[in-house]
């Protein structure tokens, strides 16, 4: 790249930064909530955070909400806006042949083809919580330079008007071990709150264009299954920071795990 090519690109992004952050200013309002350390090991984060159930935290119009914005930003100048919207809309179908389920094929493949020719789960844009979540860890670790997923454990009390998020998340692509979270969620459970979604996201690399696939893995089917029989989870959430899938419980049964 020539010097000129190096400076102009440079001052975009400089322009860029400058206009996002601006945006971020004006239009994002994080929701008030109460956040309790249970244990921080290295980038190994285990809290519990408490908010108020209010009908923000379910809707789909989020304004700019700043570290998810940074990484589609991002995305945008490493693949084109062009392509960028390809790689979101190809992720986001839930209309392909119904022929592809009876192909054979691995665990994974036949995973997103059940999501993806709508006979399992529901895909929409990513709420509010999920966003505020996602950013939180975004803030931490940018998703494009340094990539890591991260647990979300929703609770409710069906006599308090309360959520409940028990988060796990560290420096590595996977998320932690979550046992310092899930004694404390044991313990809330036992106290009459419910366990309704369990949120995590997905990334992929280069050769995949980046979004995040919109199904369960093998080893999250797994999990979910677990999580299900043991504590009575209601739904599985997948985001990529554009959509998430919705999985109810009762489906849970149809996905390949391990």
């Amino acid at each position: 790249m020539s010097k000129l090519k190096h400076y102009l690109l440079l001052v975009f992004l400089i322009l860029l930064s400058a206009c996002f952050n601006k945006k971020s200013t004006l239009r994002f309002q994080a929701p008030q909530f109460e956040k309790r350390l249970v244990l921080q090991d290295g980038h190994a984060e285990f809290s519990v955070w408490e908010f108020e159930d209010q009908a923000i935290l379910w809707t789909y119009t989020l304004g700019a909400v700043p570290h998810i914005d940074e990484y589609r930003d991002s995305l945008a100048l490493v693949l084109g806006q062009e392509g960028l919207e390809k790689a979101i809309a190809v992720e986001a179908d839930q209309s392909r042949d119904l022929a592809l389920l009876e192909e054979e094929q691995n665990g994974a493949d036949r995973n997103a083809d059940l999501v993806h020719t709508g006979t399992v789960g529901h895909i929409r844009p990513i709420n509010y919580l999920e966003a505020f979540i996602l950013n939180y860890q975004l803030g931490r670790f940018p998703l494009l330079g340094h990539p890591t997923e991260f647990h979300g454990f929703i609770a409710k009390h069906p006599g308090k008007n309360l959520v409940r998020v028990y988060f796990a998340a560290s420096d590595a692509p996977w998320p932690p071990k979550p046992r310092p979270v899930m004694d404390a969620m044991e313990d809330d459970l036992e106290r009459g709150w419910k366990l309704v979604y369990h949120l995590h996201n997905h990334y992929c690399e280069e050769d995949k264009d980046y979004i995040g696939i919109l199904a369960p893995s093998m080893p999250d089917a797994q999990y979910f299954k677990m999580l299900a029989n043991r504590y009575d989870l209601q739904k599985a959430l997948i985001t990529n920071a554009y959509h998430t899938v919705e999985i109810e419980a009762k489906h849970f049964s149809r996905f390949d795990s391990h």
